[in-house]
């Protein structure tokens, strides 16, 4: 189950042109914006987790392949 942002971040990069992202992404990069660590992160989420009960981190992604397929199809 994907979130209603995730759905709407992919349908704007799918109609959006590899120029209007390079050109985004160089306007975001611009402000020099820097987010929190991935220690930072995991160790917020754990907080989170103690504080409402269980959470959970779903993947769509395939874990194991069979017949001929490859990595490179997992993309």
């Amino acid at each position: 189950m994907q979130s209603d942002i995730a759905t709407k971040l992919k349908d704007i990069l799918n109609n959006m042109t590899q120029e209007e992202f390079d050109k985004e992404w160089s306007e975001i990069t611009a402000l020099q914006l820097e987010g929190p660590t991935l220690t930072e992160a995991i160790e917020f989420f754990a907080l989170m987790k103690n504080r409402m009960g269980k959470f959970e981190m779903v993947s769509n992604t395939p874990t194991t392949f069979e017949g001929n397929e490859n990595y490179s199809q997992a993309a």
